[in-house]
């Protein structure tokens, strides 16, 4: 040291103490790696700093004090965040770049500035036994990988000045970061590490003429030169890592392999556009490329760059790259002539998918954003994406970190390939090149990819087109934010994302031809997997739950229309009828119809307690499911519980809850009126359209067992339903190890449930929570297993013993089991983590004093308890559930009990008035309970197989859960409801606290698209009336008007109903102050039909049509009725009269009006059987010529019109 400190005596101590560090470093880092024949240590350090000085533009006096060197060793172990370190640089420089760099991209940091200085050796990995192709700087400490804008090849092995890189650390355990060299390194030695012969050049021959000599048969190694067309990536294939370049030469060009280890780092070395010569090279053939033969390299290959002379000596022998070496035709096309370069376009099997040919381009840009790391996907200048899934994954991604400057060659451009991408799309291929022309001056996560991640794998393996895999990409991403880890694994993600693709693609549409990537690396006219694309296809958007939920929430106020949510004869309601009809409505929209794009959801299938409903959940949000059965069967398997299902087809209903105070239907325009709304939205399923995308571990054993029984009775059968029941939960669906722990079970068959209800929990607290209560009878007796037998099939010991009734119990949390409890079924009740049989006995309240006991044994069933739904059946297991009655029966039976169950299908739901001094309501109910209060409601239930049969059915919601899916068209089984007859011997049903409604078919979702409701059966009067015990309650008849028996037209107020005269209300204790009144008319004729006769009235919708009165003559007579208030008319004998003023004028008019033959004419009618009260039978005289009879009329049919049909 102090040799070298003598050359620099007039120095400064400060200077003393760096020469000295950097002496120990020469001496420490560098000195071991050279020969002992080389450079001593004091001319080698000699020479750094003299490189340093000139790097920094001193005068050879000055020195970088300020900046320490550094080892490689230092650099990885201590430097955990991003900097740069820059001997060029000034402050006033480094802080005009920053600012610079975070203007481009205000999101990020300019990166820290670090006064480090680096020198090391520069070689490509073998020593290290890491030769991919890569640099690394190297000293006696170890190695970090390395990369450089431009390189050359007579850098290897030199111990190299770096003047401005910058470190990307990465800070996993174990991990280093990388280095990237921003200046051009400078050479502080010509020696290199070993000795390289370098070899003479042979005859340089030109690319057309090697391409002639690879036409025969060569065995001689030659030397080609020509400029480069083509860097393929670097690739590794049983075993041999190799890369193809492609030289040209006017219209020829020559494909070349390099597989030699020791050459591999040309790559870095070479560019597009670049002159070159090649030694040595030999010509070979291809396996999968008969015919053809190309060059490849050999151990005494040389790679020589054809560079312009200069001056100096050592910038020559170093190969400084400041100038560029692009071609004028190689620059970067715009934007704009790339969107109009022609494309072919052709179409799949499908219709609706457009299939169009790529354009290779050359572009350059600067990364603005990476997309997908993982799926190789980054966006350029902010409006253009690029795709590098198909060359292979570059370490630390290849330095594309934001902000970084690129230039692309020979790169696929794609247009609308993807709705869930950038429009524009650039790909990369096999022979692509992707070349970094500045690094980017800003702090950003480094994205450490694996060398063969899952989507590149699913890329490979199915050999998917650029927009599946951009599809692929999308679902991928979604359901690692939505479902991972909680019920995905991670690793998994793309196993469920592969699935997904392949609900919507088929087989023919998601696999090409086999590739043989030699062909696509070499072979003109250029052809790979992204030449063909198709365009926005597949287009299916995969919603979280919580998106759908908030355009459903927007959906149901946004389509609301106050006047659709009436009938005809809003303009005659009064303000009661008026809000009792806006009081509830519901909407019920397909899934397709959200979106003009398909749409599908994904989520897990829960069971929730708060309201006894399954549920399709994701992290952003859970939704209530009603799920029902093609087969209208309710029957629901426990073993749906964590199954991870895509639902391509489903309604999504929308229910809304309206307190208005509307005075007249003149004032639905305002909103003012409405004082309160919600809405309760939710999904209806039909199980048998949910595509299982992977089950749980219930679920496998359930479709085991099934594929086991199916393929018993029938050998061979298509797999049809492979995409909707997959073989095994591999898609790695989380679920809690519990399998292997102690338990006992019971086996049961249910044979009652009631529904779930409020129940008391403590006496003196006097709070209440749900519960519901079943009875079943034991299969056989309580037994022990070492595991968890879940859904397995029945073992002889589970049958021996049983036939005791006990009663199940269900409360708080194991409500959530209601949905999928059924009368008639078998279910395995399992718990876990305990031997003792005893748990899961009943006990019995013993009897005393020879009072007998009449309830059965209970069971107070615990949360962390199991059922699993058994689909074999015990030998021994008596008859199912039994059958429900239909509404016939219910109607007609003379011996039907008082509690009744019975099926059929709702054509009409309305609410009915709150009753709020009924009962007082308790505050102690637990807030997690999904209840409605002050909710009754009117079901019109009619008949399946006969719908001219109806029965009113009365529910209080209040009492209990919420029931999803009491619309319109819903079939459903009414369960352990009260039957009751009117007074006027009608028979109608009311719930009671056990009853339950469940909802097992939706014409919407079950049948396809929604048919039209067959038209009411044609009735003829006298059979009607014969057989109106029956209670066909629609029908339809023609007949003729005997005569108008009555016909009362009034003018009343829409508060009080009161008689309303021109402007005043008529009522006067208390008085009434209202302003609005509606019109209201009501007639009465008598129709005979030639089988008898009939009474039918008329409501104010349909008296005009009766009337054949014109819209202006009906406004005009409503206007002369004002004047009045009230007009009726009625007929004695042969006339009509009034009580009052019967010479008016106005009544006069009404009299012959009725009376003409207009009104009295043939007429087709809809009535529906009216209500009333059983009459005795009149007795009344009747004329034959001279003879008078006294004959027994029995009370004439009532009927009300509900339609008028016109020719």
């Amino acid at each position: 040291m102090e040799e070298f400190l003598n050359h620099f005596k007039s120095h400064s101590r400060a200077d003393q103490r760096w020469l000295s560090a950097v002496f120990e470093a020469v001496q420490q880092q560098f000195s071991p790696l050279l020969d002992s024949d080389g450079v001593s240590v004091v001319r080698l350090a000699q020479s750094v700093v003299e490189k340093v000085q000139r790097a920094v533009g001193s005068d050879y006096t000055d020195l970088p004090v300020s900046y320490r060197i550094v080892s490689v060793s230092e650099l990885i172990r201590d430097q955990r965040t991003a900097c740069c370190s820059s001997l060029h640089w000034s402050s006033a420089h480094y802080r005009d770049q920053a600012k610079k760099a975070e203007q481009m991209l205000p999101n990020y940091k300019a990166l820290p500035r670090d006064n480090l200085l680096l020198i090391g050796f520069l070689c490509d990995g073998r020593a290290d036994g890491t030769s991919e192709g890569e640099w690394r700087v190297r000293d006696a400490g170890g190695s970090v990988l390395c990369m450089m804008l431009k390189s050359s090849c007579l850098w290897l092995g030199r111990l190299m000045l770096f003047p401005t890189w910058n470190y990307i650390p990465q800070n996993a355990p174990g991990a280093a970061g990388y280095l990237e060299v921003v200046d051009p390194p400078v050479c502080v030695t010509l020696e290199a590490m070993t000795f390289d012969p370098g070899g003479a050049l042979t005859e340089v021959m030109s690319v057309r003429h090697a391409a002639e000599l690879l036409a025969h048969s060569c065995e001689d190694q030659v030397c080609v030169g020509g400029q480069v067309c083509v860097v393929g990536p670097l690739l590794f294939i049983c075993g041999k890592r190799f890369f193809c370049l492609v030289l040209s030469d006017g219209g020829s060009s020559v494909a070349l392999f390099i597989r030699e280890p020791k050459h591999q780092y040309w790559r870095q070395c070479v560019c597009v556009g670049q002159s070159v010569w090649i030694s040595s090279l030999r010509a070979c053939s291809l396996h999968g490329l008969e015919g053809r033969r190309v060059l490849t390299d050999s151990c005494q290959s040389r790679l020589h760059p054809h560079t312009p002379l200069q001056e100096d000596s050592e910038e020559q022998d170093t190969h400084s790259t400041a100038d560029d070496t692009r071609t004028p035709a190689d620059a970067a096309h715009s934007l704009a002539d790339a969107t109009h370069t022609p494309a072919d376009d052709t179409h799949l099997s499908g219709p609706a998918v457009r299939v169009k040919r790529s354009t290779i381009i050359s572009f350059k840009g600067t990364v603005m954003k990476i997309l997908n790391a993982e799926a190789g996907l980054y966006e350029l200048d902010g409006q253009v994406g690029l795709c590098l899934a198909y060359q292979p994954t570059q370490k630390w991604g290849g330095g594309l970190r934001p902000g970084a400057e690129i230039q692309l060659h020979n790169v696929h451009f794609t247009y609308q390939a993807s709705p869930f991408a950038p429009r524009v799309v650039l790909w990369a291929c096999l022979r692509s090149s992707v070349q970094i022309t500045a690094f980017s001056r800003l702090c950003s996560e480094l994205q450490v990819l694996g060398p063969h991640g899952a989507l590149q794998r699913l890329l490979l393996e199915r050999n998917l087109g650029p927009s599946q895999y951009l599809w692929l990409c999308y679902c991928q991403k979604a359901i690692a934010e939505r479902l991972s880890p909680r019920w995905v694994r991670p690793d998994r993600v793309c196993v469920v994302a592969g699935r997904l693709l392949d609900v919507v693609c088929d087989a023919e549409q998601k696999t090409q031809k086999k590739r043989n990537i030699y062909r696509e690396m070499i072979q003109e006219p250029h052809h790979c997997p992204i030449t063909m694309y198709c365009v926005r296809w597949p287009s299916a958007a995969l919603w979280s739950v919580q998106q759908l939920c908030v355009w459903m929430l927007r959906e149901v106020w946004s389509s609301l229309s106050l006047p659709a949510l009436l009938s005809a004869s809003a303009a005659h309601m009064t303000a009661l009828e008026l809000n009792a009809a806006l009081r509830w409505s519901s909407v019920e929209l397909r899934l397709e119809e959200a979106s003009p794009d398909p749409l599908l959801l994904l989520g897990v299938l829960e069971l929730q307690a708060e309201s006894a409903t399954l549920q399709l959940r994701d992290h952003t949000h859970t939704l209530h499911c009603l799920c029902v059965r093609r087969d209208y069967s309710p029957n629901i398997s426990t073993a749906w519980q964590g199954c991870l299902v895509c639902v391509r087809r489903c309604t999504l209903v929308m229910e809304r809850f309206m307190k208005t105070n509307f005075p007249s239907w003149k004032h639905l325009d305002q909103p003012s009126y409405i004082t309160h709304k919600h809405c309760r939205v939710y999904l209806q399923l039909c199980m048998d359209d949910l595509i299982i995308i992977s089950p749980s571990s219930s679920m496998s054993r359930h479709l085991a067992d099934s594929k086991h029984t199916h393929a018993q009775g029938h050998a061979h059968r298509g797999c049809g339903e492979s995409s909707k029941r997959p073989r095994s939960a591999d898609a790695g669906v989380c679920e809690r190890a519990d399998s292997s722990a102690e338990c006992v079970s019971l086996l049961f068959r249910l044979e009652r449930k009631h529904g779930v209800t409020l129940q008391n929990v403590s006496a003196d607290t006097h709070t209440r929570q749900l519960g519901f209560m079943c009875r079943a009878v034991c299969v056989g007796d309580v037994q022990r297993w070492s595991h968890d037998p879940k859904n397995s099939r029945i073992q002889e010991r589970e049958r021996d013993g049983g036939g005791q009734t006990v009663e199940l119990h269900f409360t708080g949390s194991c409500v959530r089991w209601f949905p999928v409890l059924h009368p008639g079924c078998v279910y395995r009740l399992i718990a876990l983590n305990t031997e003792d049989v005893g748990v899961l006995e009943a006990k019995g309240v013993s009897a005393r004093g020879g009072v007998t006991q009449l309830s059965s044994p209970a069971l107070l069933l615990q949360p962390q308890w199991r059922i699993h739904t058994l689909t074999e059946e015990p030998a021994d297991a008596q008859a199912a559930a039994p059958a429900l009655m239909s509404v016939s029966e219910v109607l007609h039976s003379s011996s039907a009990p008082e509690i009744v169950s019975f099926h059929g299908i709702i054509s009409q739901r309305i609410t009915l008035q709150e009753d709020n001094e009924a009962k007082p309501k308790n505050k102690s109910v637990s807030s997690a309970a999904d209840t409605q209060e002050d909710l009754r409601v009117r079901l019109t239930v009619q008949d399946a197989e006969c719908p001219g049969l109806m029965v009113h059915v009365y529910l209080d919601l209040s009492c209990g859960l919420y029931t999803l899916g009491l619309i319109a068209g819903a079939a459903l089984q009414v369960h352990h409801v009260q039957r009751r007859v009117s007074r006027a011997c009608n028979v109608y049903c009311r719930s009671l606290p056990i009853s339950y409604v469940s909802v097992t078919g939706l014409r919407s979702v079950c049948s396809g698209p929604t048919a039209a409701p067959p038209p009411p059966p044609m009735m003829l009067l006298g059979s009607w009336a014969s057989v109106r015990s029956q209670k066909c309650l629609v029908g339809q008849v023609k007949g003729h008007v005997v005569c108008v028996l009555s016909l009362r037209l009034q003018w009343i107020c829409s508060l009080c109903s009161s008689i309303f005269t021109q402007t005043t209300c008529g009522r006067t204790h208390p008085p009434c102050d209202s302003t609005s009144a509606v019109f209201q008319a009501e007639g009465k004729v008598v129709l005979e039909d030639g089988t008898g006769e009939a009474h039918v009235w008329f409501s104010s919708e349909s008296v005009c049509d009766l009337l054949m009165l014109n819209t202006v003559q009906w406004e005009g007579l409503q206007r002369l009725i004002r004047v009045k208030g009230h007009v009726k008319v009625y007929t004695r004998g042969r006339t009509m009269t009034c009580d009052d003023s019967p010479d008016d004028s106005l009544i006069q008019y009404l009299s012959c009006l009725c009376s003409s033959i207009r009104v009295c004419r043939q007429i087709h009618l809809t009535c529906r059987w009216r209500a009333q009260k059983t009459g005795k039978s009149q007795l009344r005289k009747v004329h034959r010529g001279q003879t008078e009879f006294i004959c027994k009329f029995p009370p004439a049919l009532q009927l009300q019109c509900q339609h008028i049909h016109t020719r």
